[in-house]
């Protein structure tokens, strides 16, 4: 059974279609990149998967249950939307940190906040809490940031930023992981800190999808790439047969547009 189904996605921002009827799934374990032109609808697609923007048409399907169908979207909001929101860890373009917390503040703070809603947690708050803060410390050890616990984002480098989101995202531990460009904001010779990151993930078989404009590791990390063009999938396959052997002319004129 696949993990996450996604139906006929549609949205629409005023009267400019960005998603049309967009459908795929993937198996549990897979690493799905996505890419494609700016504008194609590659980012707007990870958000309503991750119920940051709401689609208008479709549905979502995780482990075989509907989380999202837009024929009733009406009826998720509060408590179920954060319930299905934090099945998903998002990784955004531009670290999107907390200025004032330190790296790992920045990882346990959402881990605290959802724990306080626990029925033990006042019998065992410091047991809890403590337990947060070392699965925080393991995971920023992981990302080679065990120097870094205390630093703020404004005393870290780009790099060191973006692999901070991943912990925090990790903290909460989804079954997906969502990356939007996360390199993008990033020079090019700290790239790779990041990636380093992304391919350990892929490596213990964590369920992602990334949208990504550094073709060589779409090519290396990926089970499956998607080419999304003007709001749909226009090709989707293996990596091999999108960057080696693209069949439509749409493909071919990206790809020749675009650093290996």
């Amino acid at each position: 059974m696949a993990i996450l189904e996604i139906k006929n996605l549609e949205k629409s921002f005023d009267k400019t279609k960005v998603l049309k009827d967009v459908s795929f799934q993937m198996e549990k374990g897979e690493v799905v990149s996505v890419i494609g032109s700016s504008g194609s609808g590659k980012t707007t697609l990870l958000r309503c998967i991750s119920f940051l923007e709401k689609a208008d048409g479709g549905e979502i399907i995780l482990n075989g249950e509907t989380i999202f169908d837009a024929k009733q979207a009406k009826q998720i909001k509060g408590a179920k939307m954060r319930e299905n929101q934090l099945k998903f860890g998002f990784v955004f373009q531009n670290f999107n940190l907390f200025p004032q917390y330190t790296a790992l503040e920045n990882v346990i703070l959402a881990p605290r906040l959802i724990a306080k809603e626990r029925p033990d947690f006042k019998a065992n708050k410091d047991k809890i809490y403590a337990e947060i803060t070392e699965k925080a410390k393991e995971l920023l050890t992981r990302a080679g940031l065990s120097d870094k616990f205390d630093n703020y984002p404004c005393e870290l480098s780009g790099g060191q930023q973006q692999r901070v989101a991943i912990c925090r995202a990790l903290a909460l531990n989804p079954e997906i992981m969502l990356f939007d460009e996360p390199t993008s904001a990033l020079d090019p010779e700290i790239t790779n800190e990041v990636l380093k990151v992304i391919k350990s993930l892929a490596d213990e078989h964590m369920t992602m999808i990334i949208v990504t404009h550094e073709m060589a590791f779409a090519m290396n990390v990926s089970d499956r790439v998607i080419f999304m063009d003007g709001g749909v999938i226009a090709e989707e396959g293996a990596p091999c047969e999108i960057f080696k052997n693209p069949k439509s002319k749409r493909l071919q004129d990206f790809l020749s547009n675009v650093r290996m």
